[in-house]
């Protein structure tokens, strides 16, 4: 008699097809999203300024002249 729940015996070898493709999609779309980005960057001039805060202690600092006036 047939038996409805019976699907044979397992599969021994799985296709790699749909796995293997969607890394190398998701590697190509990083890969152009970088290039992308790069290339929209490269034409802007980033400036950058840097500050320097003196520290207590090391001579840096000068006290104002004492003119009197409150602000």
């Amino acid at each position: 008699m047939y038996d409805r729940d019976d699907y044979g015996p397992p599969e021994r070898r799985a296709a790699t097809g749909l796995p293997l493709g969607v890394m190398l999609l998701s590697v190509l779309a990083i890969a152009v999203y970088l290039l992308a980005g790069t290339a929209l960057l490269e034409g802007r001039s980033r400036d950058v300024a840097a500050y320097d805060v003196p520290r207590a202690g090391d001579g840096s600092l000068t006290a104002a002249p004492d003119t009197g006036q409150r602000p």
